[in-house]
């Protein structure tokens, strides 16, 4: 071949769309021009397909009940168990939910609400210029109140923080008593923190500054304190609550006496949890329920009381399996409701108080990720299974009259349909909505053992609609992973919308997620970005053994923890990955705050081996793949410095990697993101056709 012919060969395979030789950013791709990019669209768009039960009306005579499977609407006699036309009658009214605090406005993540209501309405606790005033409803009816004055930036009243926002959940900075004759609220002393900056308005011609406490891991924490205020003889005073100096304050609620308040108290390592009862006249303090653990303890666990306000049920991880408890607010343990000690009971269903019945969801299966329901006395007898079958279970609607439960059934491979059960367990009927589309299934569920020789891994296998096992496809992992996450899923999961562009794409519930009790849960303690990589590689190798998987073209994207992961994946396994897409990467555990960080991994002074083998950076020199690295300009959770320190230590390794920042976007990023995601794996991974060797060097 010529040199003229060479170069029009190349200049026009790039015209055309061909990119095995061209670099990123000098190629025409877009996601719409992809063979492929129709099926796609529409599998996004079925991703959010209502296919769930939504209503059951139970008649009071017990004869038949009505029932609303997506938008059809039929009656099934509960003798027969037949479907006829939607009947009328006398029903038994639902459940009420339990009663709420007044309507207020949602609140930003992080961040806390500005304005309480009183519950007789005649107040707005209001936070303002770091103090709180109470502004009467309506405004003319009286002379606004100034609780605090004296709050400046770095101590402040009745708001919380950045940390207890993001990793405490708590979004309430007041709370009123019931009677409406005292406020309780915060005292946040951030003095001896260290500013964080950001630029905000980068696209302007001068940027702006946005300043906050984000307590980095194993740095000075916020001093948070507890004050209450009575209207009666508007005097503020402080509670004294023992423990850490820094301790962690937060979960506050006043008990159903309405004398008390309800604090979780947990120490820095968070190892320990006391629920508190304060008396908010007298200060009094005492301990309801401690719990501890090993590793880390949940720091919200379910707490739910019974009618009379003094017993409540108790979530507790103590035998390392989430179980229920049945325990009194003076203190005492009433009864363990369940002890299971090989699966993890999920949630409450419902509490029968007449009946003297506790409904409530177990991964009971010998597929651990399926929900399952059971009940069992208050007294902590006559325990059983009453969804009987294999599948995974939700949506669950129990006959008042005591006879059957309904409920949603699904397998990842098995669209859902609804199940009629008897109380006692047998599957009596099966409803299906005639109406229902008919999805073909490209999915199917793999395992194999952890590096350990003992722990069963499962996974997600999806593939393209056309899949053909004489073909040789690439695989892409699509990863999360991190603590506090669900690794897999049971819910009908026919395909992934990426098999449209010709991919294989595996999801892996590695150890360290939720659901499979506290071992499977803590085995990424101190150590993260190990053993839950290690599962997603081995996931891979043991993938790469079937005929049609190209070991050879492996990908793997995410985003936060995921992107973490993805570009740890290219940095410790540079054999096993070949591509990845790394969206707001925490790069190195020392850039992320205390709250999270500390709870898994203790801090850097505690643990430097941990933090150090953790890190990206620790890696680099062995980049061989593709990495696109993603971030927000203006990202104030994983902060872009995450991403600047990894670039940079690349380029000390003369590494090349790819970036796009986007400037106007914070942790979740939009615009054009998911597309470039899909274009670079298809880039990178896609076999094209290679520009003939001998046109190098002719």
């Amino acid at each position: 071949m010529s040199r003229i012919t060479a170069i029009i060969f190349c200049l026009l395979w790039s015209i055309v769309g061909g990119f095995g030789g061209t670099s990123w950013g000098q190629s025409d791709l877009r996601i719409e021009q992809l063979p492929g990019y129709e099926a796609y669209q529409e599998a996004q768009r079925n991703r959010g397909r209502n296919l769930r039960m939504l209503r059951v009306d139970w008649s009071k005579d017990g004869t038949f009940a009505n029932v609303r499977l997506g938008d059809f609407e039929r009656s099934v006699d509960l003798k027969t168990f037949e479907l006829a036309e939607k009947r009328a009658g006398e029903f038994i009214e639902a459940d009420q939910p339990q009663r709420r605090s007044p309507q207020r406005s949602a609140v930003a993540r992080a961040e806390q609400r500005t304005i309480e209501p009183s519950p007789d309405g005649k107040w707005n606790a209001v936070f303002r210029d770091n103090n709180i005033t109470l502004e009467p409803i309506p405004a003319e009816r009286e002379t606004p109140v100034q609780v605090t004055t004296d709050g400046i930036d770095r101590l402040r009243y009745g708001t919380g923080c950045w940390v207890y926002g993001e990793e405490l959940d708590q979004k309430e900075a007041m709370w009123w008593s019931p009677d409406s004759t005292k406020l309780v609220f915060y005292e946040v002393d951030e003095q001896g923190l260290k500013d964080y900056h950001l630029t905000f308005d980068n696209t302007d011609l001068y940027t702006t500054l946005h300043t906050t406490r984000y307590p980095k891991a194993g740095e000075t924490n916020p001093q948070v304190n507890l004050m209450v205020y009575d209207l009666a003889t508007k005097k503020v005073n402080r509670f004294s609550i023992d423990g850490e100096p820094r301790q962690y304050l937060f979960n506050i609620k006043f008990a159903p006496n309405g004398r008390e308040l309800i604090v979780s108290r947990t120490n820095r390592r968070q190892n320990v949890l006391d629920v508190l009862a304060i008396d908010v006249e007298s200060g009094d303090m005492r301990v309801v329920v401690t719990e501890r653990q090993p590793t880390w303890q949940t720091n919200r666990p379910t707490m739910q009381f019974l009618e009379d306000g003094e017993r409540f049920i108790w979530e507790t991880e103590a035998n390392g399996w989430k179980n229920y408890q049945l325990r009194h607010f003076d203190g005492g343990l009433l009864q363990d409701l369940t002890n299971w000690n090989q699966f993890p009971c999920e949630r409450i269903v419902r509490v029968d108080e007449a009946n003297g019945w506790f409904y409530y969801t177990a991964y009971s299966d010998s597929f651990p990720y399926n929900e399952q329901l059971h009940r069992v006395r208050l007294n902590g007898e006559s325990e059983q299974r009453i969804s009987t079958s294999a599948w995974h279970h939700s949506n669950f609607e129990i006959d008042p009259h005591g006879r059957f439960v309904m409920a949603t059934r699904q397998q990842i491979d098995q669209a859902p349909e609804h199940v009629i059960y008897s109380i006692g367990g047998e599957e009596v009927a099966v409803l299906h909505d005639p109406d229902a589309p008919q999805i073909d299934v490209h999915s199917e569920i793999f395992s194999f053992t952890a590096s350990d020789g003992k722990t069963p891994i499962y996974g997600i296998l999806h593939k393209p609609a056309d899949f053909d096992p004489a073909k040789k496809y690439p695989l892409l992992i699509d990863v999360y992973g991190g603590p506090n996450s669900r690794g897999l899923s049971s819910q009908f999961s026919p395909t992934n919308a990426m098999t449209a562009f010709g991919f294989l794409v595996a999801k892996v519930g590695n150890r360290g997620t939720v659901g499979r009790g506290k071992a499977f849960e803590s085995a990424t303690y101190l150590q993260l970005g190990i053993l839950d990589l290690d599962d997603q590689a081995d996931a891979v190798k043991h993938l790469s053994e079937r005929p049609y998987v190209d070991g050879g073209r492996v990908g793997i994207y995410g985003h936060s923890y995921g992107g973490y992961m993805s570009a740890l994946a290219l940095l410790r396994y540079p054999d096993v990955f070949h591509v990845g897409v790394a969206g707001a990467p925490v790069t190195d555990w020392k850039h992320y705050d205390t709250i999270y960080t500390e709870r898994y991994m203790r801090t850097p002074q505690e643990n430097p081996d941990g933090y150090r083998i953790g890190s990206c950076l620790e890696y680099t020199k062995n980049l061989q793949g593709k990495l696109f690295l993603v971030h927000g300009l203006i990202d104030d959770n994983v902060h872009p410095s995450n991403t600047w320190e990894l670039a940079k230590k690349l380029n000390d390794e003369n590494k090349r990697f790819d970036m796009m920042i986007y400037p106007e976007f914070k942790h979740g990023i939009g615009s054009t993101y998911s597309a470039l995601r899909v274009e670079y794996l298809y880039r990178h991974l896609m076999a094209q056709p290679a520009v003939p060797s001998q046109i190098i060097g002719e």
